[in-house]
């Protein structure tokens, strides 16, 4: 019995964005379907705001952004803040510290750019590669001295994994999430994407069982867990194919999305409501 679905919210990386970090044709096309069935879309991810806005702005009637994985959610112009949740000091200072004494190049979100207290390296190329944007070199009594949203930890896959399994990290303090090989990120307990869609929820006057989520990582399971059904990309890590409801058919990262919504459709989840937007296309 096809179900009633007035929000989908979909993840950036390896869902949205192929391997190029840009959105395909194709899945510009799979948001429009979903949004031409009734459903308003929001984009979640661990992005700075900064960085997704961008990638909102090519999806005519998308208008809220859940960015810093549910650190903050805000609409478009970013001139309506419904959260802001920020690491306390300490933790940043203790992440700084034995981030460093690892040997680990770090990057800290600060409320308007991103920044890191390591010299220029080939993480960081990398880092600048995959969010689209170089971080700002400063000291670390800059980074203490403004609200962090989170901060990472980049290095090499053995050494994250080295790091992961000596269990360095006092996880009764802060969370922490692995969302790449290279990365491991700090967040403040209880700071999700699914603890942001609740709120952006509420606002909105919706409820989790009237949401269709998407994505393809560890940072994904919370809101899988939260909405109504989710679905995974089939490339994706093995916690979020657990975890979904769906996985989607194999295929080219590229259209992973559209293939996700293919699979919505052809199992008659969802059937249109309110007025259609008509929206058929996403700006390049």
């Amino acid at each position: 019995m096809p179900r009633i679905f007035k929000l989908a919210a979909i993840d950036l990386d390896g869902t949205l964005l192929g391997h190029d970090t840009r959105i395909s044709a194709t899945n510009g096309q799979a948001v429009a379907r979903l949004q031409n069935a009734g459903l308003q879309v929001v984009l979640a991810s661990g992005r700075h705001y900064k960085n997704m806005r961008r990638y909102a702005e090519q999806l005519p009637g998308v208008n809220w952004i859940v960015s810093c994985q549910g650190g903050e959610i805000s609409n478009l112009d970013r001139n309506d803040i419904l959260t802001t949740e920020f690491l306390p000091a300490i933790r940043v200072q203790e992440a700084l510290t034995q981030g460093a004494a690892l040997g680990f190049t770090i990057t800290a979100y600060g409320m308007d750019e991103v920044l890191t207290n390591s010299p220029w390296n080939e993480h960081l190329q990398f880092y600048s590669d995959l969010a689209g944007c170089i971080p700002r070199f400063c000291s670390n009594q800059e980074i203490l001295e403004q609200p962090i949203f989170k901060l990472l930890w980049m290095g090499f896959p053995a050494d994250i994994e080295r790091t992961l399994q000596q269990n360095l990290v006092d996880l009764r303090v802060v969370q922490m999430v692995r969302t790449h090989a290279k990365l491991l990120e700090f967040m403040p307990l209880r700071v999700s994407k699914a603890s942001g869609l609740q709120i952006l929820s509420e606002h909105l006057g919706l409820t989790p069982a009237e949401t269709i989520t998407f994505g393809d990582g560890d940072n994904d399971v919370p809101m899988f867990e939260w909405s109504g059904i989710s679905v995974a990309m089939a490339h994706g890590w093995p916690a979020a194919l657990r975890q979904a409801t769906y996985i989607s058919s194999a295929g080219p990262v590229d259209t992973a999305l559209s293939r996700a919504v293919d699979l919505v459709f052809e199992k008659h989840l969802v059937i249109s409501v309110g007025v259609p937007s008509r929206i058929t296309s996403h700006r390049p």
